[in-house]
């Protein structure tokens, strides 16, 4: 059945948000729970719902209520994140993503609320790399806010503060807007000692590269005695052998930040960038 904005039921919210969950409980592994949550380190509740399983439920739902109206799109996902449940809080995100073409610029302030109870790459990468990248593609005007997150000192918000320009830098079409305002809000932030905020830097400077290589080159090569190993292994991955290999010399002679976790490029950590389980909606084309 589909829904209207003129005749919805006061509480359709909350039934929407109860079909999602008897979804998700539907495919409940204690297992997958148990392994999911220690590999999270988190300390929400966990059914044990593949990704791709999450994202079936939510999309059911968005194909049944096609024409929700704004309030009611955030009041699904406000019904679906009060629950400790990280599949819950994963469909919120994912729910926000896919009425992404509805948001306006006034919903970053429910997009920082949600990061800021995240308290895990696998929530914040979805609300910051793909809804808060989206809204920017939509509306230019929340680049203000996006630079503002990324000055706090808070981890999961300055980490979104620069995921929220990975697809509007990964765009071919957007590239020429939003890569120098990316170099200014990235500067700053290249001595930040935290293995989320480094890696995060060298993601969306990897996404940058697909298209201009050399201008990921040419914006590193003067910072080298600030930028991360990780961060610049990273955003080189995708850069030529011939242009990435002298960059790396010279980075070896210079004397730059040691990486954090000590390992020499922490790739072990799982930090959502798409590169291990393809989950992450922020790493599709």
């Amino acid at each position: 059945m589909t829904s209207t904005a003129a005749h919805e039921p006061a509480d359709l919210p909350v039934r929407i948000a109860a079909a999602i969950d008897a979804a998700l409980t539907a495919h409940a592994d204690p297992v997958r729970a148990e392994g999911a949550k220690r590999y999270l380190r988190s300390e929400l509740a966990h059914y044990g719902v593949a990704v791709p399983d999450v994202r079936v439920a939510v999309r059911a739902q968005r194909k049944a209520h096609p024409a929700l109206p704004h309030d009611g799109i955030v009041a699904v996902a406000r019904a679906l994140w009060v629950e400790p449940v990280h599949e819950r809080r994963l469909a919120a995100c994912l729910w926000l993503e896919a009425y992404a073409d509805r948001l306006a610029p006034a919903d970053t302030a429910l997009l920082a609320e949600l990061i800021g109870e995240s308290g895990t790459w696998a929530l914040v990468d979805v609300l910051a790399g793909s809804v808060a990248g989206r809204l920017l593609l939509r509306h230019p005007e929340a680049e203000p806010v996006y630079r503002a997150w990324a000055a706090q000192d808070e981890m999961w918000l300055r980490r979104s503060g620069v995921l929220a320009f990975l697809l509007p830098v990964r765009s071919a079409a957007t590239y020429p807007q939003w890569f120098p305002v990316l170099g200014e809000v990235a500067d700053p932030l290249l001595t930040d000692p935290r293995f989320f905020v480094r890696k995060a830097i060298g993601w969306v400077f990897r996404e940058a590269s697909k298209h201009h290589p050399e201008d990921v080159v040419d914006w590193m090569r003067p910072r080298l005695d600030r930028v991360s190993g990780l961060t610049l292994r990273e955003a080189l991955k995708r850069v030529p052998e011939e242009d990435k290999a002298p960059l790396l010399r010279a980075f070896r002679g210079a004397a730059g930040p040691a990486d954090p976790d000590g390992n020499g490029d922490g790739d072990g950590d799982g930090d959502g960038d798409g590169d291990g389980d393809g989950d992450n909606s922020t790493d599709e084309e």
